[in-house]
């Protein structure tokens, strides 16, 4: 691993404003944008917003680079669609019914019922960290103050970003807390190998491979974790063999695709080793993920907009009672369902971001585990540090045999 030659600049992407706790002075505060070149070229760029990747150009077989992140040309749109590129935490994934545990309680997230999926309305995700360049590497620091988001105690995440002469981006996450806290903490990036903006068309050229025996089954109600660990053997989530992501496999997939986690093969939960594998064969590019954490969520963009599907509300939420009412209701209903349709995401160059055009691949600790015994235990005692290590590796395959 060689990164000595790594070229990185610093300049400005955007403003925020300053968050109360922030020490006085000025109003807003720079969110800091670096681009990382290695000695080939490739290039990866960072924002401090979410302490996220913005982009990363790499090669296809015959040398013509592409960004292959989804994300946006300014910082308006990464306000507006969280967790684009970003960390996520204190606590990565869904957790039932808040925090269960003595720990402390949780905020409850809108977007699962009964639930929470990945943070509340301020996390890491949607904060400005400090950042600095140190020894050709990009430092980012949030300290994340005690009942944030009801958590207890005080936590210190430190997340160091290096890029390699042979494009691979090391993210080493650190934390340590002065209180016991749940911590699971990793980077939730949208990835299409054919160039972020080619859509469903090129993510079902993908073929994917997950270093998985089994996987954590969830309740199709609310998409929350059962605690049940399941064998993968002869259903959709058997990935040891590549799969191609084609519409008839993410189609048979209760939810529409993959948005899933899978547990990863090891002899002990937390040493670092390969996670999977996906390659797109007409460029040749290539990702490898690897990780120290035990799982790894697997999703399609099946959230993503999608031109020809709309999900209107619930009708145990509308009042039918009378043919009145009805007709007022229908009409309430059939606005809702145009705003639906309306709604769009459009990230660089203006393109929009629909429905399986891109996926992720995140490492990170099993959801729920905070409330499921056996799952392993992502609680965090003063006087330890977390670790997370992980690494997306990219490569090119030279020949399409």
């Amino acid at each position: 691993m060689s990164f000595g030659d790594t070229l990185i600049e610093e300049d400005g992407f955007g403003f925020v404003p300053r968050s109360r706790n922030a020490a006085f002075g000025k109003s807003c505060e720079i969110v800091r944008r670096y681009t990382m070149i290695n000695k080939h070229q490739a290039i990866v760029r960072l924002i401090s917003w979410g302490a996220s990747i913005q982009s990363i150009k790499i090669p296809n077989r015959d040398g013509k680079l592409a960004d292959v992140v989804l994300g946006f040309d300014d910082l308006d749109g990464y306000l507006k669609n969280r967790y684009m590129g970003s960390i996520i935490g204190r606590v990565a994934g869904r957790i039932s019914g808040g925090l269960d545990n003595a720990v402390g309680p949780l905020s409850i997230n809108e977007a699962v019922e009964k639930g929470r999926l990945n943070s509340s309305t301020v996390a890491f995700d949607n904060i400005n960290w400090q950042s600095q360049i140190v020894n050709n590497r990009v430092v980012m620091s949030h300290l994340s103050r005690a009942n944030s988001e009801g958590y207890s105690g005080d936590v210190l995440t430190q997340v160091n970003y290096t890029w390699t002469d042979d494009n691979q981006l090391h993210i080493n996450i650190r934390a340590t807390t002065t209180m016991p806290t749940p911590i699971n903490v990793t980077n939730y990036c949208l990835f299409n190998l054919a160039g972020h903006g080619t859509g469903s068309k090129e993510l079902e050229q993908h073929v994917l491979t997950v270093n998985a025996d089994s996987w954590t089954l969830m309740d199709l109600r609310n998409n929350l974790p059962t605690g049940v660990i399941s064998p993968v053997d002869c259903t959709a989530f058997e990935l040891r063999v590549p799969a191609q992501l084609n519409r008839r496999r993410l189609y048979n997939i209760p939810g529409g695709g993959y948005d899933h986690n899978l547990c990863i093969n090891s002899p002990n939960s937390w040493c670092y080793r390969f996670h999977a594998r996906i390659l797109h064969p007409p460029s040749g590019r290539f990702l490898e993920v690897y990780s120290n954490h035990p799982g790894l969520q697997v999703y399609t963009g099946n959230q993503l907009p999608h031109p020809e599907r709309v999900y209107p509300p619930d009708l145990k939420n509308c009042d039918w009672e009378g043919g009145e009412n009805a007709k007022i209701n229908s009409s309430k209903l059939a606005k809702e369902i145009q705003n639906a349709r309306t709604k769009e995401i459009y990230g660089k160059g203006g393109i929009p971001y629909r429905c399986y055009g891109g996926f992720a691949l995140s490492p990170q600790n099993y959801p729920g585990t905070v409330n499921i015994e056996h799952f392993p235990s992502c609680i965090l005692y003063p006087g330890k540090i977390y670790v997370h290590d992980m690494s997306y590796k990219f490569g090119v395959k030279l020949s399409n045999n």
